[in-house]
């Protein structure tokens, strides 16, 4: 029978420390809530409140030792004076989310003090005694109850209604043994707790399910100002996928630069801007490589319309809507392009054809020759002269004459591949690189362009019909590959042409380098400075400024 009875002690104490272990691991290990102080609080509370308990549990033992009951009951009443003071403070950050004031705990703690006292050693009253230890820890529970159910909108706190139950049980426990006497049902304990523990579980869901919401609502808002503040942005900027390239975004600016229809905006895609593939083929490896691109210019055109135009765009990847995107501010460079284009067309081209220049030629066709070198390919250089142009000059005006240059060059670019260079050398000379041609085809060639500007035809002021001729000069590869030599090789077989007869095409030998030279008189001594001055290109674009040339 002994056997027995400590039998079921030791079950219920397992029991019970099972419970309390379960509840401390809902209270210190599960996800933080508003109130996690507060329980906290609750938790070390019912602790010692069960150990007091344990403690009265073993008066016997405490006795017999030498302890006086005095002694016993004041600890007692000082340890209820603890858990009630535990519980106060558990209320304050449940209910209100901030600590419990340090004048009530301290005027409570001397009001608890002071009874305990007054009880143990002055009233000397077991019944007081018994009620003091009692409905210390109900006030506590009170409070409790109290802060769980005055939460707002309480129907979707689960939680919060589970844990007021829990405690309610405790306080009808309380309120049975004090008024009828009954003593606590240790199963009916040990539900309490599981209870609380769960209850602890939900309530931390809550939580964070409520910061989840929050927070979603705090990104949603933040997305918004962002938004308005990109709208307000005096540059066109658009946002658009990773994943499909579908725009997601775009500001005003944005909008009426490209053309696009806020309402239908999902179906536009980032690609369908760019004219050219490469150039944002570029661009996105660009972004691979460094996550942010500055400055970096593209050729786009309108979302409805082919005419391109050019941007600058500088772009990085942000993570937007919840997934990543493409953030690119523009900035439209067209007018500065046009600038460096009509630069650029001045430096390369002559001003009065419009085709390249002498610069231009012996710059690119070295780099013509170089990429025939490796594709083991023959090339030719023409040199073109006009016959008699200074008559044409003379006879009806230089308006004329210019006429003459300017339908001799097109006639030129006509009869000629795209792969072909055809630049002005000077005055009414013209020079041309085939690509890829032998002597005998380049020979082939001069003699088609001869034959197609002596059938072209200007006129003049007055009305007149004028025609003119070219003499020309070939120079194969095979003999130099330095552009200066070859075109002094064609130059050579074109003057050869033009002691033959003119209106001719002759084909470079070295014995005609050889006759030139023999018939040429000896070259007056000049000043370097003046030298320098007959070889220098003079552009009639000198002293022009780029705006008038763009007009």
């Amino acid at each position: 029978m002994l056997f027995l009875s400590f039998f079921n002690e030791l079950t219920s104490f397992l029991f019970g420390i099972s419970a309390l272990a379960f509840l401390g691991f809902a209270t210190f290990f599960t996800p933080k809530s508003k109130i996690s102080t507060g329980l906290k609080e609750f938790f070390f509370g019912l602790l010692i409140y069960f150990m007091t308990a344990g403690f009265v549990s073993q008066y016997a033992f405490f006795i017999s030792t030498g302890v006086s009951i005095e002694v016993l009951t004041t600890l007692k009443l000082l340890m209820m004076v603890c858990v009630t003071i535990l519980f106060l403070m558990a209320s304050s950050e449940i209910l209100l989310q901030q600590k419990l004031s340090l004048t009530i705990i301290f005027v409570f703690i001397s009001c608890g003090v002071l009874l305990s006292l007054y009880t143990v050693f002055i009233a000397k009253s077991e019944q007081m005694y018994i009620n003091v230890g009692t409905v210390l820890p109900l006030i506590g529970f009170l409070y409790l109850f109290l802060s769980f159910i005055s939460q707002t909108n309480l129907k979707k706190h689960t939680g919060h209604i589970l844990a007021a139950l829990a405690v309610f049980g405790f306080i009808e426990q309380i309120g049975l043994y004090l008024f009828l006497g009954i003593p606590t049902n240790f199963i009916f304990t040990l539900g309490l707790i599981l209870i609380l523990s769960a209850s602890y579980f939900m309530i931390a869901m809550h939580f964070l399910n409520e910061e989840k919401a929050l927070t979603e609502e705090n990104l949603i808002k933040t997305q918004q100002d962002i938004e308005d503040i990109i709208q307000l942005s005096p540059f066109p900027i658009l946002i658009s996928k990773l994943t499909d390239d579908s725009i997601v975004f775009a500001n005003h600016n944005a909008l009426k630069l490209f053309e696009l229809n806020l309402a239908e905006l999902s179906r536009y895609h980032f690609k369908d801007l760019f004219v050219d593939a490469d150039n944002r083929k570029l661009l996105f490896e660009k972004l691979e490589h460094l996550a942010k691109v500055q400055d970096f210019e593209i050729l786009v055109k309108t979302a409805i319309g082919e005419t391109p135009f050019w941007l600058m765009v500088s772009a990085n990847t942000i993570s937007y809507q919840g997934s990543m995107a493409l953030y690119c501010a523009f900035q439209d460079i067209t007018a500065r392009k046009l600038r460096e284009n009509a630069l650029l067309n001045q430096v390369n081209h002559d001003p009065l054809t419009a085709i390249y220049n002498r610069r231009y030629f012996e710059k690119n066709v070295k780099t013509k020759i170089d990429q025939a070198h490796k594709f083991s390919q023959n090339f030719a250089i023409l040199m073109i002269d006009a016959d008699y142009f200074k008559n044409i000059n003379d006879q009806f005006g230089h308006k004329t004459g210019d006429k003459v240059l300017i339908e001799l060059a097109h006639t030129l670019e006509r009869s000629l591949r795209p792969d072909d260079i055809v630049a002005r050398y000077g005055g009414e000379e013209f020079v041309v690189f085939l690509n890829n041609v032998t002597a005998d085809i380049a020979q082939m060639v001069a003699l088609r362009l001869k034959d197609a500007v002596s059938s072209a035809v200007v006129y003049s002021e007055n009305g007149t019909p004028v025609t003119w001729t070219v003499s020309i000069g070939v120079a194969p590869s095979g003999i130099s590959d330095d552009v200066g030599v070859m075109i002094k090789m064609a130059d050579d077989a074109m003057y050869y042409a033009k002691e033959q007869g003119r209106n001719r095409v002759e084909l470079y030998k070295p014995q005609i380098a050889q006759g030139l030279a023999s018939k040429q008189p000896q070259k007056e001594q000049v000043h370097p400075v003046f030298a320098r001055e007959e070889e220098e290109e003079i552009s009639l674009l000198d002293g022009i400024e780029t705006s008038h040339m763009e007009e």
